[in-house]
This record gives C-alpha cells, structure tokens and sequence, in this order.
C-alpha cells in the first residue's frame, strides 16, 4: 500500500527506452566531443587573425571560444539530471541555466553590435594578400569538419532523442555557414583583391550572423523566464488526461518546462492510500503514455504517485494551507 511520500509511486521515462544513467553518458560525451572541437577550431581562427589580420577570423573564433560558457552550462544540466536531484531543485537549476544564458546572449549580441559599428564607420582595410590561400585553406578544413560533426551530433542526438544535441547540430551548421563566407574572403582575396567593398561586405554578414543568433538566444531564455511557452492549452490537455483516469483523486503539482520547441512534463497526483505500490506504478507508466500519445514534442514526462492528503498535510505541517 502507499503510504506517506516514501511510499509513492514515481515514474520518470524519456522517449528513449535506454536507461537515463547511459542516456545522460553519451549526451555528456557527445557535448564534450563539440566543444574540444570548436573550441581548437576557434583558438586556430584567432592565431590565424594574428598573422592574416583578417578581421573575420576574430569574430569567428572568438564567438566560437565564448559560446564555450553556455555550452558548459548545458553540459552541467546533462549531469545535474542523470542525479535525478530533487525536483524543485531541478527547476531551480533550469532557472539559473535560464538567466545566466539570458545575460550571456546579451552581451554577445552587444559585442555583434560593437563589431559592426567599427566595420561600419571606418574606412576598409587591405587584409594582406599573402594569406589568401592560406585563408582557402583553413576555411575548407574547418568546413569539413564541422561536417562531419554536426553530422555526428544529429545521428546521436536523434537516437537517444536529445534535443541539447539535436539543437547543438543546428548552431554547428550556422557556424559553418559563417566559415564558408571566410572562404569566400580567401577566393576574392586570390581573385579580385582590389574589392574591397566585398571585404567589407562579407564582414558585416559574419557580425550579422553572430547578433542574430544572439537575439534568438535571448528571445527563447526570456520567454522561458516568464513562461509563456508552452502554452495554457497544453497545460489544459495534461490535465485532462490526468483526471479522466477514475484512480486520479486529485492534481497536486504540475510542471512544463520547454526546450528548444521540446517539452518536459512533470505531475504529481493523488490517489487511494490502500493502491499497491506495483498499481502506482502502472497507473504513472499509463499516464506517461497517453501524455506522450497526445501531446506533441514531448520528450520527457514525469508521473509522481502520492496517496490521497498528502498534499494537505505537508502544506498544514509548512503552515501555508489557510495563507
């Protein structure tokens, strides 16, 4: 039988079937594998700025060193989850991640900002020609390479449905996008030297690139941070289902967090104290499926068995019922 909040049901899945200990292993180790390389691949671009002063190469690489911070951020989540800590502190380290990439994406897109002001305001500059095909290069390398990674961080992230990667693979095939315009400042700097208005132009798409992807970044950690996203709807729809079981006494806590367009569910319910702990179980893996079933993007979903009052009491014990 349950009884008291040690003897609740709890069942956590992701859309995964492998256990979230091997889950969280490989994220972490695939996470690990993208920074080392994009942070040599951004060391390489600003050594190369040192003899080339080819501006772009210090946008480039520095922003590839600086997005090292949230990326380490994330890889911290990975590992906070696989301890499965406590709820409340898990959204409270959701919320740090949050506010912390809020301010980060901020002050990149300000140093986009200041980087196309300069461009913008003072008289182009000659990038010296002898490094036009040491330029051609290095530009194609680090192409191939961020190929081959963001390849290998969809193929992972979409077997063990993580989204962290999945959106990860899509930041490496932008930051691959800004390496094909360094290509190009080679090949104009081969072929049309004496161009350069095109110098200038290829400068201000890279700082471009860099503010807007620091927009988007600040636009998606600010809606979280007042929860507009997911929706009420949604809200409403895990509800329902929760309540058309007969079992389902009473909704004590429900939580929806997004991710990238993902969606983590986690509920609390309420039910008979007599249940057997082996029916709590069964009635959450129920309700993690009609809830994967039925609403969309979700990745992860939480049940959490209690028996009937448990609510009440733990809130009269806290002396906040009657506030």
């Amino acid at each position: 039988m349950l009884s008291g909040e040690e003897g609740q049901g709890v069942s956590c899945t992701s859309a995964s079937h492998m256990s979230e200990a091997l889950r969280s292993h490989i994220a972490s180790r695939t996470m690990m594998l993208s920074m080392v390389v994009t942070s040599v691949i951004g060391a390489v671009d600003v050594v190369f700025w040192f003899f080339s002063r080819n501006d772009l190469f210090l946008i480039e690489g520095g922003a590839n060193l600086a997005w090292l911070v949230p990326d380490l951020m994330i890889l911290f989540m990975i590992r906070i989850s696989s301890r499965k800590p406590d709820w409340k502190m898990n959204y409270g380290y959701r919320r740090i991640e949050t506010l912390f990439l809020l301010f980060f994406s901020l002050s990149m897109a300000g140093a986009g900002l200041y980087f196309l002001y300069g461009t913008l305001t003072q008289a182009p500059e000659q990038f010296p020609l002898e490094y036009g095909s040491a330029t051609v290069i290095l530009s194609l390398a680090v192409i191939t390479v961020l190929a081959f990674l963001s390849r290998h961080l969809w193929n992972v992230g979409k077997k063990i449905e993580s989204r962290l990667l999945m959106l990860d693979s899509t930041i490496i095939r932008l930051d691959m996008a800004s390496a094909v315009i360094l290509l190009l400042s080679g090949i104009f700097l081969i072929f049309a030297p004496s161009a350069l208005i095109l110098q200038t132009i290829l400068t201000v798409l890279v700082e471009l690139g860099l503010i807007v992807c620091s927009v988007n970044e600040t636009v998606r950690a600010a809606k979280e941070l007042v929860d507009v996203s997911p929706s009420l709807e949604v809200l409403s729809l895990v509800e329902k289902i929760a309540e058309e079981s007969s079992e389902v006494y009473f909704i004590s806590d429900q939580r929806l967090r997004s991710f990238g367009g993902a969606i983590a569910v986690d509920i609390t319910l309420e039910t008979d104290p007599n249940l057997r702990v082996k029916d709590a179980y069964r009635l959450a893996s129920d309700l993690e499926d009609k809830i994967k079933s039925s609403v969309e993007n979700v990745f992860e979903v939480c049940v959490r068995v209690n028996p009937a009052g448990t609510y009440v009491e733990k809130e009269l014990a806290g002396g906040s019922f009657f506030r």
